[in-house]
C-alpha cells in the first residue's frame, strides 16, 4: 500500500509536529482530492472521516498520528462514519485495531517492541479504551500507529471510514490561573484556587463563564466543584479551546468533575492559551437560585508549551 503524507502542522508555539497520515484513502474529485484524507480524522468533526478506497481489504490499512512524547495510555476512536446513523451503518466500521508505537532518538525514528491490541464495539459515539501503557523515548515525540485488523460489515459498502481518532496521552496536575470571568462584583475567580472549600466564585447563572489558562502547559482536562446545594451548580457547561468546543452534560453533585478540553489535533493536550468555560445551563440553588458558585478549579496537562 502507498503511504500518503499529510498535516504536518506546527499550530502556534505551544504544540508540537502534530498531524497524520494514512496508508491509502478514497479519492473524491468533486469534493477535493484530499476529502477522505487522513487529517479529517482528526479535525473533530463528525460529519468528515478517514475513508480507505472501495477496493481495499481493510485489513492491514493503518492511521499514524503524531504526538508530543511517547506516554500514551488511552485510545479513543468513532469507528465509522458517523455523520448520521445512516452513514454509520452504510459503510464498514471498526472492529478490532493494534496499536504501536515509535518515538525519535534524535533523527532516527524507532520502532517499540511492544504492541497492544484493542476491540470496539459497534455503535457509534467516540469509544475510548483504556490501553498497556505506551511508554518510551523518555518523553521524546514520536507517532502512534493503528492498524486495523477486523471491521463489522457494512450495509451497503465494503469500505471503512473512521470519523475520529484520538490519542489520549499522561496527564500531570498543573497551576491553572483565571484570566477573566463574566462577573461584574469584586470576585475574579481566584476563589477557585486557593484550595479553600469555603470560598467560592460566584455569579449570576444567565452568561456566566470565566477563562483560564496555565502557563507553559498545554491542558488536557480541567475538573470544577461546585459550592454546596444552597447555590446554583452547573448542568450543562461548554469547554472552548482554539475554535474549538465540546459540551458537558453534569450530574448533580457538589464533588469534583473532571471536563475534557477539546483537542486541536489528534491528542489530548494540544490545545494551547487561554481556554473558556461557558455554563449553560443549572440547577437551581435551594436559597439562591440563579447564582451559580464554583469552589474549586483544577487542571491537568499532557505536555508543556513548545513540546
Amino acid at each position: 500500500m502507498r503511504i500518503v503524507s499529510l498535516l504536518s502542522l506546527c499550530l502556534f508555539s505551544s504544540t508540537a509536529l502534530a498531524g497524520a497520515s494514512a496508508s491509502d484513502f478514497k479519492k473524491e474529485s468533486r469534493k477535493g482530492a484530499n476529502f477522505w484524507n487522513a487529517q479529517n480524522a482528526i479535525d473533530g468533526k463528525m460529519e468528515t472521516a478517514w475513508m480507505v478506497p472501495g477496493e481495499s481489504q481493510n485489513t492491514g490499512e493503518t492511521l499514524t498520528i503524531d504526538v508530543p512524547k511517547m506516554a500514551v495510555d488511552k485510545i479513543g476512536l468513532v469507528v465509522g462514519f458517523a455523520e448520521s446513523e445512516k452513514t454509520f451503518q452504510d459503510y464498514a466500521r471498526v472492529k478490532k485495531i493494534r496499536v504501536e508505537g515509535s518515538y525519535y532518538e534524535g533523527a532516527e525514528l524507532r520502532t517499540m517492541p511492544d504492541s497492544v491490541e484493542v476491540e470496539f464495539e459497534d455503535k457509534q459515539g467516540m469509544q475510548v479504551v483504556d490501553i498497556a501503557d505506551i511508554v518510551g523515548g523518555e518523553g521524546q515525540g514520536g507517532k502512534i500507529t493503528l492498524t486495523v485488523l477486523e471491521v463489522y460489515p457494512g450495509r451497503d459498502y465494503p469500505n471503512f471510514a473512521i470519523s475520529e481518532a484520538l490519542i489520549f496521552l499522561s496527564e500531570f496536575d498543573v497551576a491553572a490561573q483565571v484570566t477573566a470571568t463574566s462577573n461584574e462584583d469584586p470576585m475574579t475567580g481566584l476563589e477557585m484556587l486557593d484550595d479553600n472549600p469555603k470560598t467560592a466564585w460566584k455569579a449570576p447563572a444567565a452568561g456566566a463563564s470565566f477563562t483560564f489558562t496555565a502557563g507553559g502547559f498545554s491542558l488536557s482536562t480541567v475538573s470544577v466543584q461546585s459550592a454546596d446545594k444552597a447555590f446554583a451548580r452547573p448542568k450543562k457547561v461548554e469547554v472552548i479551546a482554539n475554535g474549538r468546543s465540546v459540551v458537558h452534560d453534569l450530574p448533580d453533585v457538589t464533588t469534583a468533575q473532571s471536563l475534557q478540553i477539546p483537542a486541536v489535533v489528534g491528542y489530548t493536550g494540544s490545545a494551547w492559551g487561554d481556554i473558556e468555560l461557558k455554563i449553560l445551563e443549572v440547577y437551581p440553588g435551594t436559597k439562591s437560585k440563579d447564582t451559580v458558585a464554583i469552589t474549586e478549579l483544577k487542571a491537568k496537562a499532557t505536555n508543556s508549551d513548545g513540546l
